[in-house]
């Protein structure tokens, strides 16, 4: 993943002079200054989330498209037969096909996104205003007087993990069940 998260470094990187940053480069070719895009606030925020969901999406379309090429063409067919519009045939035969697809793929980034550490710890080191609830629970315990503060955070991130993984202990035992 950090191979991915240097990538974007060149994309958004600023310098004085001659621009290597990908969009910098493009845009002073028009004409324009360069733009310091991790310092541009709030938009900084935005330029990270399209990290995270470009590290994401290579994932979830792996497992999505095996998942959909999985669901049986007989009941396709049938649904077309049926006279199903293409929508409801993937409400009602494709997505309850790939339900548990969905579910592992939604769990899986649900979790990614509440530990983006790595993601602003590498691109803007928690300066202009990007700072996580894990960045924040680890530069915390880093800076070793606020201990109490960056535990707690570990429990706020525990908290908000816990409804995903009861959810899904849950649907196991139901199928585990049948």
């Amino acid at each position: 993943m950090c191979r991915r998260i240097d990538h974007f470094k060149f994309f958004y990187d600023t310098r004085q002079g001659d621009q290597i940053g990908v969009l910098n480069a493009i845009i002073t070719a028009f004409g324009a200054k360069p733009v310091d895009w991790l310092g541009l606030e709030p938009w900084n925020t935005l330029f990270l989330v399209i990290i995270l969901i470009w590290t994401q999406a290579g994932f979830a379309m792996v497992i999505l498209s095996a998942a959909i090429k999985g669901v049986p063409t007989e009941q396709l067919e049938a649904a077309d037969l049926d006279g199903a519009s293409p929508w409801q045939r993937f409400a009602n035969v494709t997505l309850p096909g790939i339900r548990s697809s969905v579910i592992v793929v939604l769990t899986t980034i649900s979790i990614a996104s509440l530990k983006v550490y790595d993601i602003v710890s590498s691109m803007t080191g928690g300066r202009s205003d990007t700072t996580v609830l894990a960045f924040e629970m680890v530069r915390q315990f880093q800076l070793g007087a606020r201990t109490g503060y960056s535990s707690a955070l570990a429990v706020i991130l525990f908290i908000l993990v816990l409804p995903i993984i009861i959810y899904n202990v849950r649907q196991h035992n139901k199928q585990r069940g049948i």
